[in-house]
């Protein structure tokens, strides 16, 4: 078990930077499984609007561009703005993707324009879940779709065995939770899947206008 200091928590988690969080997450392969997932049950489709809320290192974000879609990204560290920007620069001049510093709980983008949200790996650092939560559903074109990794609280102690700093900023939310949380925004608890060693796939919809 590793213990480390806050800030060290904070470089290689909740807020990543510095070479060590370079290479976690542009490297990210304990994401992987989660990722394909999530990009198996909710494919962006070609002239889709989509937003990942806590992009990292933008691997993931890559992914969905190579689908011919346009991208929102956001996330709260500088140094992963910067990292997705340049892993994903031809998209980003040529105005396919658009890149935001900006916090989950106050999203800089205008009501129901996104087609598909993705928030992968990210949402248990998340200070404010319900409202996180929230923003991602009102940013939600109607119809559009959310699908969401996070980890419930048997994780903790797997987590904890790693380093009991990470375990302890974290947030382990039951899928019963999460889908409460989603029902208050105005979302409809549509599926949730176990990803093998990182928790739990739910995705939601945004019903339809009447």
């Amino acid at each position: 078990m590793f213990t480390l200091s806050s800030g060290m928590v904070d470089r290689i988690a909740r807020r990543p930077g510095g070479l060590l969080g370079y290479l976690l997450y542009r490297f990210p392969f304990g994401h992987k499984t989660g990722f394909d997932l999530a990009f198996s049950r909710l494919p962006p489709a070609r002239g889709d609007l989509v937003l990942e809320v806590g992009c990292g290192g933008g691997v993931f974000l890559r992914r969905l561009l190579k689908c011919g879609c346009r991208a929102i990204a956001v996330d709260h560290s500088p140094e992963m703005i910067a990292n997705s920007g340049h892993l994903n620069a031809k998209a980003l001049a040529t105005g396919r993707l658009c890149l935001h510093e900006a916090d989950a709980a106050a999203l800089p983008i205008s009501t129901g324009t996104v087609d598909k949200v993705y928030c992968l790996n990210a949402f248990f650092f998340f200070p404010r879940p319900a409202e996180s939560l929230a923003e991602m559903a009102r940013v939600l074109k109607p119809g559009g779709r959310l699908a969401l990794i996070t980890s419930p609280p048997a994780f903790r102690r797997q987590i904890a065995r790693f380093s009991a700093s990470i375990a302890a900023s974290m947030r382990f939310d039951e899928p019963e939770a999460l889908a409460g949380w989603a029902e208050a925004s105005g979302l409809v608890p549509i599926e949730t899947r176990e990803v093998a060693g990182a928790g739990y796939l739910f995705i939601a919809g945004k019903e339809t206008a009447a």
